[in-house]
């Protein structure tokens, strides 16, 4: 839950080219319209080589993809597979999706909530001492408690709100990309 700076992850890329190594990106949970845009990457201007998706990939029916870029190159006939590969049921579903993710902008709409959430949460838990910052990128939000992080769940669950840890002490919120 705390999004890197443009300039490491350039450093990174200059670094891999330099290196001859491959910049991979886990994009599992933040791709798909969560951090504000399709991918988290393209906030900060840096094209990785390859990038792991899913979760989101199919609004909740198992899906998984890598894409690959040039660096990477064409992979030989049979040097890859799946057990689930080309399931007609996650394609349709992924479809779908991208379809919905366009169609009602909802990348940009968790830029703007997620913009509107995190400052709203800063205005109100400033002067809360338990609270060390609140942090994310659109609708992936990270509050750093200066404690666990798990009493704060139940409490948070007794009264309704799913929510997870991301670590001992980081409140995750992770709300649907169309809440109304």
């Amino acid at each position: 839950m705390r999004p890197a700076s443009p300039s490491y992850l350039a450093g990174l890329r200059a670094l891999c080219e330099e290196r001859g190594a491959l910049l991979i990106f886990d994009e599992v949970q933040t791709g798909f319209g969560r951090t504000g845009r399709l991918f988290a990457f393209q906030h900060f201007g840096v094209v990785p080589d390859m990038v792991a998706l899913a979760k989101g990939m199919a609004a909740g029916v198992p899906a998984g993809a890598v894409a690959i870029g040039p660096r990477v190159g064409t992979l030989p006939s049979g040097s890859h597979g799946s057990t689930f590969g080309g399931n007609p049921l996650a394609c349709a579903a992924a479809l779908a999706t991208l379809d919905v993710l366009e169609r009602e902008a909802l990348a940009a709409r968790a830029e703007r909530l997620g913009a509107w959430a995190m400052d709203r949460l800063r205005q109100a838990l400033a002067d809360v001492p338990a609270v060390r910052e609140v942090r994310g990128l659109g609708l992936m939000i990270g509050v750093e408690l200066r404690r666990r992080v798990t009493p704060l769940l139940r409490a948070l669950q007794e009264a309704g709100v799913l929510a997870l840890p991301a670590g001992p002490t980081v409140l995750r919120l992770l709300p649907p990309l169309n809440y109304r």
